[in-house]
């Protein structure tokens, strides 16, 4: 059995009296937590100004549902799916879709096709990470690109279109940028400046990878999936990492395949991929916590302090005991 939420039906889903609600609220974020019969929700809205906004979600339903949302104005937005699975929902015309596993867009909707029925399957995870832009935001860049032209020709039309047209896999860059938002600490205008900056970061990566996704198309979608899977497996064990051998032989690709379509994906080699992620994870622990270098050198994979300084010199260019000074 599923269930079919919609408008008010909305208010029934998250009113029961087994529901756990937290909300808190300030001038900057409105963080919602519910746990319900039907399901877990934890849904978080950043606003930065009127027209642009940071919404993260987490949803962990306990039966099949679909949810179904609808807007009466126009939307560009930046989409990611950080889930380990890929999310389902139906447009207005009946259509189906899918946003693949770690994926990355840039989306617009008009406001007659801002609506969709997004479905979600009994106790799979998903994660969200969605920004609101304005919507001339993208009309500086007119001229410059085939790509962004076409793009925003599209939007001028209120003809429904993305960015990229292929399947956009979400790099170390990335993932990165969207860990420096999820662990901004500082407050007010500061604040906003640097989760601004952070909004243009993402929208330069996904472009750059949208000129290269022909590329990327070549490839059969179930290498993809697998390189998608990799990905994953390094993000995951970066204290320990698995060898090339390892790790193709988990996914279930050849040496040489893994290498190639890495490199297609990602724009960088399997250890290039693990390094970014390595030293923008140390450089959140030394920024926002008391540990040491060498906690933190352990923490990352590193057994060899000086391994891990030069490590971090080459990508930042300063070593770590600058941030500690």
């Amino acid at each position: 059995m599923g269930f079919r939420i919609e408008g008010s039906d909305f208010i029934d889903f998250i009113s029961s009296p087994d529901e756990q609600r937290t909300v808190t609220s300030t001038e900057e974020i409105s963080d919602i937590k519910l746990i319900t019969p039907k399901g877990d929700i934890h849904y978080r809205e950043q606003v930065l100004r009127e027209d642009l906004s940071i919404l993260q979600g987490n949803y962990l339903m306990h039966d099949d549902v679909t949810i179904f949302g609808k807007a009466d104005v126009p939307l560009l937005e930046i989409q990611f799916n950080l889930s380990d699975t890929d999310i389902f929902f139906r447009n207005k015309a009946g259509k189906e879709n899918i946003t693949a596993a770690m994926s990355a867009n840039i989306t617009f909707l008009s406001s007659d096709e801002n609506q969709a029925d997004i479905l979600f399957e009994k106790d799979a995870r998903y994660t969200t990470f969605d920004i609101h832009l304005p919507l001339s935001l993208l009309t500086r860049y007119a001229g410059e690109s085939r790509t962004m032209d076409h793009f925003l020709q599209q939007i001028q039309r209120d003809n429904s279109s993305k960015l990229g047209m292929n399947t956009i896999l979400i790099n170390a860059a990335m993932f990165n940028a969207i860990q420096d938002i999820r662990n901004c600490r500082y407050t007010g205008l500061t604040r906003r400046i640097y989760l601004e900056s952070k909004v243009y970061e993402l929208i330069a990566f996904i472009y750059e990878s949208s000129e290269n996704g022909e590329a990327g198309h070549r490839l059969s979608k179930a290498d993809l999936e697998k390189i998608q899977m990799a990905a994953l497996l390094i993000r995951e064990r970066i204290e320990n990492p698995l060898t090339i051998i390892e790790l193709a032989r988990q996914v279930g690709i050849n040496q040489s395949k893994l290498k190639n379509g890495f490199k297609v994906v990602f724009g960088t080699t399997v250890f290039g991929y693990l390094q970014e992620i390595r030293m923008a994870e140390a450089k959140k622990h030394l920024l926002d916590t008391q540990m040491s270098v060498q906690e933190i050198s352990n923490l990352v994979g590193y057994q060899s302090m000086s391994n891990f300084s030069a490590a971090f010199k080459n990508v930042y260019g300063y070593p770590p005991t600058k941030l500690r000074s």
